[in-house]
């Protein structure tokens, strides 16, 4: 479905990778939670722009590739760059789901 945007206000939510949690578990809770007050707001008439951090996320991908590498010889090390883009992928994953 396309978007289409409505004659509604405009809101930019931008969620700080600490408003996430610090474990996947708690960051699919914290989601699911926000995603209902995200769905409220279009339903009102809202736009809704989502954007969102990912540092503690990122270093919890990039600490456990690091701790996997230096513990067996078939996982590399992981950059930041990589990283990064794995944690927008979950966020932006679970984000989506919840929201639909």
């Amino acid at each position: 479905m396309a978007y289409e945007k409505g004659n509604g206000k405009t809101v930019v939510i931008a969620l700080g990778g600490n408003a996430l949690g610090n474990t996947p578990q708690e960051q699919l809770e914290l989601v699911r939670n926000t995603a209902k007050h995200i769905v409220d707001m279009i339903e009102e008439g809202t736009n809704v722009v989502v954007s969102h951090g990912n540092g503690p996320q990122v270093g919890m991908i990039n600490n456990a590739f690091a701790y996997a590498a230096a513990n067996d010889d078939k996982t590399p090390d992981m950059p930041f760059p990589e990283a990064g883009a794995m944690s927008q992928g979950y966020i932006g994953y679970q984000l989506s789901q919840a929201i639909l």
